[in-house]
């Protein structure tokens, strides 16, 4: 289903346009909507690790440590202002998840001492009088107005509402044609100064008032005027997007860099698709097919050329190439807010088209790139991601004990609530597979609880009993995974009349009856993946797992040549594997390989790419690409 084609969501509002007496009609109409908050609950693999994420990191968090830069406003140039946003944003997902009282009081106290910081002028934010406009104070304003909008949410606060409406009112005073170009602020070529476009377009749905919408038309406009981006035009003509700014010569010149390595540093990734979330929200009420395409077009862009086997992407936070880099020494690979960005993306895909690739791209980013960059205990967050080497701890910025990547973190846990579970208009649609519950409203106001069982991603089958409060015929819709290929569906333990299709959404409509009981078996039989552009590297995936070689388990001598025993499909067997519970390793599995050298049964040891390197010291050194220098199943683990 193409954008333009995208279906109307009738049982449901998006979460992001809670209805007012002024709340416009979206003209392109979202092909899946989330469920109302808390109406899903995730337990077991990923409601353990989204439980201790709320609980150690955001519930956790200092307040006042946040609101103090925005009563003492010290900034001319450093990113303060972020902070409190990106926080305040996963507390009020956490609350609409969970509903507990006692994180109910630390967002309703945060957004108090906010507010109690606002000029008379609208103005909420941590930059100096005469610094207005300057560094990072407009992406700090982005951040408070989607907290604000998230809070709004929650309360319907009408007092809120004014407020976020005075901060913007604020900066339309200060930006626009005759005033302030959006896109010569800031950094990034204008790009993070004009990511604003998303909380400007949301508070378009939340009050009607036009003069948001004709910012962000202005605000897209300038992206190709002389000084702007061009970033509609660009993807449009599918410039890849290590290519759209040409050189960064102090990146070109940097020792780290091989020749040509730094040409393309210009291309900040999580900025730009900062951007093209903000067109997303706009493309819903203006229907430019350009719109359309430009986001189709940026997002297999991303996909094609740097989103890596793990689920993210960049060095240095910037747009590399890097999909055909994963192989190479690179020193600050996949920038955390990189993969919650390019999920939010993905998450504005699958509402606008209903195409399962981008759930698909979700739940390998979240099982992997997301799951290892958080800290077992939840605490604290990576700031890279490698594919080798160590992990560790983000450096706290601007003389707080914060981090970008550390704020921003939870905010991809919290996103998985809203994509698991959601709804089409005429029936529920399961995105991601959990043990737990979600109740759907269906547009005939009867409601159907839906109850999983399963200890996926661990295992491979997945119980549905669906609970309609009384018997309808309606679809209900499962995402078979495009790496399933062999697949079995059983109802009330019969078996489904086809094998589903990997790739698709299978569409069971039928009358339900209270208690009817879906029984599905994905397909998690050990995948080799060879490396984009490099036929010397391979690695293992199981199901949207990505295996790894750990120090811990695997200590092979340099100079071991290994033969991974495929079967006659070309899939390898992997068996489950016990680990000593204080490694804290969530998968492992024993695969038979062959030692070339000595003719010997070899058995080489993987766990799961969030769990490799969780010691975040050199206790647990890993690897993802294995290399092969012989023939294409020859591996010699090199850690």
């Amino acid at each position: 289903m193409s954008l333009s084609a995208a279906v109307l969501c009738h049982a449901l509002p998006l979460v992001f346009a809670q209805s007012t007496e002024h709340s416009p009609t979206a003209v392109v109409k979202d092909a899946f909507c989330p469920l109302q908050p808390g109406c899903v609950k995730i337990k077991g693999f990923s409601g353990d690790k989204i439980d201790t994420c709320i609980r150690n990191r955001i519930a956790a968090q200092n307040v006042e440590e946040l609101i103090e830069p925005f009563q003492k406003r010290p900034e001319r140039q450093l990113w303060r202002c972020e902070f409190w946003g990106k926080w305040f944003t996963s507390a009020a997902a956490a609350y609409q998840y969970t509903k507990d009282k006692q994180l109910r009081s630390i967002v309703d106290k945060a957004v108090a001492e906010l507010l109690a910081t606002q000029n008379p002028n609208g103005y909420i934010g941590t930059y100096q009088d005469d610094a207005h406009l300057q560094g990072w104070d407009v992406w700090g304003r982005k951040y408070v107005l989607l907290g604000l909008l998230d809070y709004y949410d929650i309360t319907s606060d009408r007092d809120t509402l004014s407020a976020a409406v005075r901060q913007a009112d604020f900066l339309l005073s200060e930006v626009g044609p005759g005033k302030a170009d959006i896109v010569k602020l800031g950094h990034w070529n204008g790009m993070a100064a004009s990511s604003i476009l998303e909380p400007v377009m949301l508070l378009y749905r939340k009050t009607g008032q036009k003069r948001y919408l004709d910012f962000a038309r202005y605000i897209v406009g300038q992206w190709s005027s002389p000084n702007g981006p061009d970033l509609i035009e660009k993807a449009l003509a599918n410039v890849p997007v290590y290519r759209m700014f040409g050189d960064d010569p102090n990146l070109s010149q940097h020792p780290h860099y091989p020749e040509g390595y730094g040409a393309y540093g210009k291309s900040k990734a999580y900025e730009m698709m900062s951007c093209f979330n903000g067109l997303a929200q706009l493309y819903r009420f203006d229907n430019d097919p350009r719109y359309g395409r430009a986001l189709e077009n940026i997002w297999e862009n991303i996909r094609k050329n740097e989103i890596t086997i793990v689920g993210s992407g960049s060095d240095m936070e910037r747009w590399f190439g890097g999909r055909y880099r994963q192989t190479q020494v690179v020193r600050d690979w996949m920038e955390t807010c990189v993969t919650v960005t390019w999920m939010q993306l993905c998450y504005q895909m699958l509402c606008l088209t209903g195409q399962p690739r981008f759930a698909d791209e979700i739940e390998i980013s979240a099982y992997n790139a997301l799951l290892g960059a958080m800290k077992q205990d939840g605490t604290w967050w990576s700031h890279y991601s490698p594919l080798s080497g160590i992990r560790g701890p983000a450096p706290k910025q601007c003389d707080m004990n914060q981090n970008c990547c550390v704020a921003n973190g939870p905010r991809g846990m919290m996103l998985l609530p809203k994509v698991a579970v959601m709804c089409d208009g005429q029936g529920p649609v399961v995105n991601l597979y959990f043990e737990g519950r979600a109740k759907v409203l269906l547009s005939t106001a009867n409601g159907v609880e839906l109850v999983m069982k399963t200890d996926y991603p661990r295992g491979d089958t997945i119980t549905i009993t669906v609970r309609p409060d009384r018997p309808e015929s309606f679809p209900v819709s499962l995402r078979i995974p495009a790496w399933s290929q062999k697949n079995l569906l059983k109802i009330n333990a019969q078996n489904w009349h086809t094998q589903p299709a990997a790739g698709t959404y299978l569409e069971i409509r039928r009358q339900w009856q209270d208690a009817d009981v879906l029984e599905l078996k994905l397909d998690t039989r050990g995948r080799i993946c060879s490396a984009p552009n490099s036929q010397n590297y391979l690695a293992v995936m199981r199901g949207p797992i990505v295996l790894a070689v750990d120090s811990r388990l695997s200590a092979f001598p340099t100079d071991t040549e290994l033969v991974l025993k495929k079967d006659d499909t070309g899939y390898i067997k992997l068996d489950k594997t016990s680990i000593e519970k204080n490694l804290n390793i969530q998968m492992a599995f024993t695969v038979q390989c062959l030692d070339r050298k000595t003719g010997n049964t070899v058995n080489l040891l993987l766990c799961d790419y969030a769990s490799a390197g969780n010691t975040w010291n050199d206790s647990s050194r890993f690897c993802v690409w294995l290399p092969q220098p012989f023939d294409a199943e020859v591996l010699k683990p090199r850690l």
